[in-house]
């Protein structure tokens, strides 16, 4: 095995879009060492998936002028000590691939969707029957090899679809965001499952992620944005730039005023966001905390820098030397919010919440309120009934009992006249892939009758 699994220099790839030509990678270079757990952050469009496709020798790198695509010669790609470009069946029979929608068979059980890719790789007789018991013991399907792929809940079916990756042993496993739409919990064991791979396995395995928490927990990290490589380290290396620079602002009032305070100092204070009764924020660099008059008045406190820390003061200090200007709420949007805010009312009533599917009890006597301009997180592991609780809401599933209010409407009793103040964002939004993004808009646009 090479010593490193994953070698680029100078890469670039273009793509013709009818606005033009669109920079999805430029000059990345890295190095990605054999038996490592590698992450690959960034933000959704940042090119981790193209960069990913390249390494599976799935797509090649090429530059673009306005009518057509060339082949970048200068970039060199070599996986497992091969040259990608030359030889992608020769790569591909080395290394596994799992894309963010991994191709399950709803129709088909666990145990056949196995059967099926073990088939495809041509696994056989005791070495089949031998990595089915590792694998579902590891990821504690064992008892769900019965159970129809579609009938699983979101994290089972990302444990299935990295078991069917995982039905050969692979020199290089490459995971193009894993965890994406998987709860808390879910994400929790995926990851367990990754690191045990590569502790008893030796795997070499990249992981694209935009999570930086699941960043942090890889040995070493490339951030990426906007197709170029930001920065690379360690986690320990990269929150190092800005260690001293991270605290929390602990406050009674109003969190949303003290975070707008906070970004009207955009010269000195990177970012600001809301967490644990507070605000954690960032100082620019070479700023003291004496500096920033309006924290004289709260309470302060020092907190250790986190990857997230890291990743905003890069993109900040990018945007700074590309002159582009910093996110900040305009005087009028203020004085709208503050008008708002005034408000005490109830948005959402829900009293003794409960629904039946037969004998199954998916809500169970639920309760909560919510108010005007709050911000209210239904939390729970898949299955826990978030989104049953989340159509009942919107009038596309009547209770079996209980009170459901929203906007000043009953549901159970005008469900249609409620949905016209409701705007609802589903697991699996319904797009239309054969549309561009504007005529998408036009359509649901035209739903909503707005011209």
């Amino acid at each position: 095995m090479a010593d490193e699994a994953v070698k680029i220099e100078n890469l670039n790839r273009d793509f013709l879009a009818e606005s033009g030509v669109v920079h999805a990678l430029r000059n990345v270079s890295l190095n990605i060492m054999s038996g490592t757990l590698t992450a690959l952050v960034g933000p959704d469009g940042a090119g981790k998936t193209t960069l990913l496709r390249i390494i599976a020798g799935l797509l090649s790198p090429a530059l673009a002028n306005k009518k057509k695509l060339i082949k970048d010669i200068n970039a060199k790609v070599s996986v497992l000590g091969i040259d990608v470009t030359r030889e992608p069946q020769e790569v591909q029979n080395l290394i596994s691939y799992m894309p963010q929608r991994f191709g399950l068979y709803e129709d088909l059980s666990v145990q056949e969707n196995l059967d099926l890719y073990a088939d495809l790789h041509g696994v056989h007789g005791e070495e089949r029957e031998k990595r089915y018991r590792y694998l579902l013991e590891m990821t504690n399907l064992a008892k769900f090899t019965d159970r129809l792929a579609g009938r699983l809940s979101g994290g089972m079916k990302q444990k299935l679809g990295l078991m069917c990756t995982l039905i050969r042993v692979p020199q290089l496993l490459l995971l193009d965001e894993p965890t994406v739409g998987v709860d808390p919990l879910s994400r929790r064991e995926l990851w367990v499952i990754v690191n045990r791979l590569v502790q008893e396995e030796k795997l070499s395995v990249l992981v694209s992620t935009s999570y930086l928490d699941e960043a942090a927990r890889c040995e070493y990290v490339y951030v990426i944005n906007e197709g170029e490589i930001l920065t690379q380290g360690t986690p320990k290396e990269i929150t190092a730039e800005v260690q001293g620079r991270s605290f929390l602002v602990v406050t009674k009032n109003n969190i949303r005023d003290v975070q707008t305070e906070l970004f009207d100092n955009h010269n000195q204070i990177v970012d600001a966001v809301p967490q644990s009764g507070g605000i954690r924020f960032v100082l620019q660099k070479n700023v003291k905390i004496d500096d920033i008059k309006l924290l004289q008045e709260y309470k302060v406190i020092p907190q250790r820098a986190s990857l997230e820390d890291s990743f905003m003061s890069i993109i900040r200090e990018k945007n700074e030397s590309e002159k582009r200007e910093p996110f900040q709420i305009k005087e009028n949007q203020k004085e709208e919010d503050k008008g708002v805010e005034d408000f005490n009312e109830n948005i959402i009533e829900v009293e003794n919440l409960v629904r039946k599917f037969g004998n199954f009890v998916a809500v169970n006597n639920t309760s909560f309120v919510v108010k005007r301009c709050e911000i209210f997180g239904l939390l729970g592991p898949n299955g826990a009934g978030k989104t049953t609780t989340f159509r009942m809401l919107c009038g596309l599933l009547l209770p079996t009992s209980g009170k459901l209010q929203v906007a000043g409407v009953n549901l159970s009793t005008a469900p249609s006249t409620a949905r016209k103040k409701i705007g609802y964002v589903a697991q699996k939004f319904s797009l239309y892939g054969n549309l561009t993004v504007k005529e998408n808009l036009e359509f649901f646009a035209g739903l909503y009758s707005f011209k």
